[in-house]
């Protein structure tokens, strides 16, 4: 018997990090329940967030780490000028060809061919975010400590995309970079 009439249902669980599309899915739910903690867990302990090359310039640097991204993602989830965020990310298939001399093995990517980021702030604005995303995923590294059945987010590369015009004055367009280093 539910004892809460009206309340609403309480925020899915994380999944299993055994896939890389798992991975995403946690993305989302991270920035659903604007969980920081939920949403480190996911990036490797060696994970880079590239910059689109404009915001490069504009932030002063063409990459985070994974301590900058966490820092600049919470700070973007905890902030108390964000009221809401709604995200749906779609992707499409695996990529292993970027298994070369140099990459962490057993890796692959996986390009986000659509990005629905809205992130509402409590002045009215919402920021939407549309850019491709190509993230890149790895099993762990025993001899790191990690577990070897799971996959971690070690790169994230935001991609320039064309904007389309005419969007509402309170809906403004954002890269995901751009959004992160706001807050």
């Amino acid at each position: 018997m539910d004892c809460c009439r009206g309340c609403p249902p309480p925020p899915p669980e994380y999944l299993a990090t055994s896939s890389p599309e798992n991975q995403i899915e946690n993305i989302e739910i991270a920035y659903r329940r604007m969980d920081c903690a939920g949403y480190a867990k996911i990036l490797a302990p060696d994970f880079i967030f590239n910059f689109q090359l404009i915001d490069a310039s504009d932030i002063g640097t063409p990459f985070w780490t994974h301590d900058q991204d966490s820092t600049g993602t919470c700070a973007l989830l905890k902030s108390g000028e964000v009221s809401e965020i709604r995200i749906n990310l779609i992707y499409s298939g695996r990529d292993t060809t970027i298994n070369f001399p140099g990459s962490p093995i057993d890796s692959l990517k996986i390009r986000v061919t659509t990005t629905d980021l809205q992130v509402d702030q409590t002045d009215g604005t919402t920021w939407v975010v549309t850019d491709q995303q190509d993230m890149y995923f790895r099993k762990g590294i025993e001899t790191r400590g990690e577990d070897p059945t799971c996959w971690f987010l070690y790169e994230w590369d935001d991609l320039p995309t064309l904007r389309s015009p005419g969007t509402p004055q309170d809906v403004r367009a954002m890269t995901w970079g751009r959004l992160k280093a706001l807050y």
